[in-house]
C-alpha cells in the first residue's frame, strides 16, 4: 500500500512537470478534432495533478492509524520545499527536446520517489492542508499533513493520523 501511495504522491507532485513541457511545446494531440476548442486539452491536462491528488488521499485513508497525543515543538514547513518545486517547473520550460524530456523526467520522478519532496504537493494547500514539523514528546521530529492550523505545542490537541512513513503523518 505504502509504494502505491508513494507511487501517487510522486505523480501527482511532479505532474506540473509534464505539463508545462507540453503546453510550452504545444503538445495538443486532440487540436485537429477540437478545432478552435483546442484550451480544453489543456484544462485536461491541469485537471490530472489534482485527479492524482485526490486519489492519493483516498488511499491515504487504508493507511494504519497512529496517535499524536503531545509535542514539544511545532514549525510550519509550507514554503520549505517550494524552491524544489518551482525547479519542475524552470527545467520543464527550459527542455525543447522530447528525448531530453523523459530522460530529465524520469530522473525527476526517480529522486522524486526516494526523497521526501514527495509527499510535499501545492495540491494539497490547495486542498487547505498545511504542512509542519513537530518534536514529538520523545523528541522525535516529524512531518504532519494536516488540515488542522497547529500553531503551538501548548495549544496542541491530540490527532489521529495516518501513517505513510516512521516520519510523515497525515491527518486524514
Amino acid at each position: 500500500m505504502n509504494f502505491t501511495l508513494r507511487l501517487f504522491l510522486t505523480f501527482s507532485s511532479v505532474s506540473f512537470f509534464v505539463i508545462v513541457f507540453l503546453v510550452q511545446n504545444q503538445i495538443n494531440p486532440f487540436a485537429c478534432q477540437l478545432g478552435c476548442y483546442y484550451w480544453i486539452t489543456y484544462i485536461a491536462y491541469i485537471l490530472i495533478p489534482f485527479i492524482l491528488t485526490f486519489i492519493s488521499l483516498g488511499i491515504c485513508k487504508l493507511l494504519s492509524k497512529s496517535s499524536l497525543q503531545k509535542v514539544t515543538s511545532i514549525e510550519t514547513s509550507n514554503n520549505d520545499f517550494l524552491a524544489n518545486y518551482l525547479a519542475f517547473f524552470f527545467v520543464a520550460l527550459s527542455i525543447k527536446e522530447m528525448p531530453a524530456f523523459w530522460v530529465v523526467f524520469g530522473m525527476t520522478l526517480m529522486f522524486t520517489f526516494v526523497s521526501r519532496v514527495s509527499y510535499f504537493n501545492p495540491i494539497f494547500l490547495v486542498f487547505g492542508y498545511n504542512f509542519y514539523y513537530v518534536h514529538t514528546n520523545e523528541n522525535v521530529k516529524v512531518m504532519i499533513i494536516s488540515k488542522k492550523k497547529l500553531k503551538s505545542p501548548n495549544t496542541f490537541e491530540a490527532m489521529t493520523v495516518r501513517r505513510i512513513n516512521d516520519y510523515t503523518f497525515i491527518e486524514i
